[in-house]
């Protein structure tokens, strides 16, 4: 029994192992809502691929909306030099530069969500400390629902089975 629970943990150790070496620039793609919905920080992301190349698009916690930040080229890690980013990509790099701050987010998977790490560096001379932060989104749903749906009518009802008459055999004329 001993010896089963041991392949089964050395099988499973390297089914993860597995299964984070074929990450791809593809796990990425879509829209990303921040799981912590009070968040002070970002609150979703867009990322577009294009070939090898990624963009993301970062909104903020703004009063009375969502501040957009706009989108950058992101750079794709993949896990050594000789690697292929786009079907070996681990990690996404992007910066976001203002009049007053620069932003580096470092967005990695985790299991079906995206951790953020973000770091932001002061360039105004305002005194203000750079700062990390640290965020986990979920891909938002691409399918929105509009109230309730308690029932659901057929268009037609059918009391009973129609079968069509076959108008000739095949290969008759």
């Amino acid at each position: 029994m001993k010896n089963i629970l041991s392949m089964v943990a050395a099988s499973l150790l390297l089914l993860i192992s597995l299964s984070t070496c074929s990450a791809s620039l593809a796990q990425f793609a879509g829209d990303w809502n921040n799981v912590d919905p009070n968040t002070g920080g970002i609150t979703k992301l867009s990322i577009a691929l294009f070939g090898a190349s990624a963009n993301v698009h970062v909104w903020g916690k703004c009063h009375p909306t969502d501040c957009d930040w706009g989108g950058v080229n992101a750079f794709a890690f993949a896990p050594n030099v000789s690697s292929d980013p786009v079907s070996q990509a681990q990690a996404l790099m992007a910066t976001f530069i203002t009049t007053f701050s620069e932003t580096t987010l470092f967005i990695s998977p985790q299991g079906s969500r995206l951790s953020v790490q973000s770091y932001t560096r002061f360039t105004d001379n305002s005194g203000r400390s750079n700062y990390e932060s640290s965020d986990l989104f979920q891909k938002s749903s691409s399918i929105s629902a509009i109230g309730t749906i308690t029932e659901i009518q057929p268009l037609q009802k059918y009391s009973k089975l129609e079968i069509l008459p076959i108008m000739g055999k095949i290969g008759e004329n």
